[in-house]
């Protein structure tokens, strides 16, 4: 047997109560939140909140940021104006493909 709290989405196979004795009234009061499940039990998947969105974007973005970063201060370092216009260019729509992105986050769209 397991037990699930749905309000903290806490899954666990050992009783919120341990090894103590309640009667199921006083179980009820005290461990409300709590019900047993089956072993195989899966909790209901929970959609992420805004801020947790926002992180899992700026972990995907920030790497390829950092990427273009440093590729243009080689292609600055060398001289390389071809490259270096090249860089900007991916930069700019790296911005506008993460900046439309944030933005559905932000408006609740996704």
């Amino acid at each position: 047997m397991m037990y699930y709290n749905a309000s903290t989405g806490e899954l666990t196979d050992t009783a919120p109560w341990g090894n103590h004795y309640y009667d199921d009234e006083l179980k009820k009061k005290m461990f409300a939140g709590w019900q047993e499940v089956a072993d195989n039990f899966l909790p209901p998947a929970t959609e992420p909140t805004k801020a947790e969105k926002c992180t899992a974007l700026d972990n995907e973005y920030q790497p390829q940021f950092n990427t273009l970063a440093q590729s243009l201060s080689l292609a600055v370092l060398s001289n390389d104006a071809d490259a270096q216009a090249s860089i900007k260019s991916d930069y700019t729509a790296l911005k506008t493909e993460y900046t439309n992105k944030k933005e559905v986050i932000e408006n609740g769209n996704s």
